[in-house]
């Protein structure tokens, strides 16, 4: 056979392999990367839905209730503690309750809430003042007032979170109770909160 067959020959096989490889990188660059966002041993199923509010109080759950130095209130079953002398702090993702006992007031409690704390929570990032009602708890006069404000940033992230607050104001025999009941913006907790601080006693 003559040589400059073979060689032709030969040049036209390399050239196709070569069109072939090229070929194979463009398809290769065109097609998406297969996603590789679960870990091993993460199932579909135990990972949280993208956007699901947290912090809300279930049908089902179930209220225990907590013992503190001079009163006493229902918290949910599983919440994280943070006690202190005259407080407690029930947690759960973004949502918080907070039980706090002061001084006594001497004076009237809708001027205290008007004159004095309203002044003191309009200094927080968010705020904006919803309603102010009258109401009563374990034998007292109180007052509650609703109200929206930023959650504190994660350390994280730096991230706050929207959120809608019930505040409590019960002047009893013992002191001043403050109730602080805190979630998301979106996030229905509302008969749960409430049950939460018409449970207070003073003790």
């Amino acid at each position: 056979m003559d040589i400059n067959l073979l060689v032709r020959r030969s040049t036209r096989k390399t050239k196709m392999v070569v069109l072939l490889s090229c070929a194979a990188v463009s398809v290769a660059a065109q097609t998406p990367p297969v996603a590789h966002a679960m870990t091993v041993g993460t199932s579909p199923s135990s990972m949280p839905a993208i956007g699901r509010l947290n912090g809300d109080i279930p049908d089902s759950a179930v209220y225990l209730r907590y013992q503190g130095s001079g009163f006493s209130i229902e918290y949910v079953e599983g919440w994280l503690q943070t006690k202190a002398a005259r407080s407690v702090a029930f947690t759960d993702k973004d949502s918080t309750v907070v039980a706090n006992i002061q001084r006594r007031l001497s004076g009237d409690l809708h001027g205290y809430v008007q004159q004095t704390d309203l002044a003191h929570l309009a200094r927080t990032p968010g705020f904006h003042r919803g309603s102010l009602t009258r109401d009563a708890i374990g034998g007292y006069p109180a007052m509650h007032l609703t109200y929206r404000s930023l959650s504190t940033p994660d350390v994280v992230t730096g991230k706050t979170v929207a959120l809608q607050v019930d505040r409590y104001y019960i002047n009893g025999a013992h002191g001043l109770a403050l109730l602080t009941l805190s979630s998301p913006l979106g996030v229905d907790n509302v008969d749960g909160f409430r049950r939460i601080a018409h449970s207070f006693r003073f003790r």
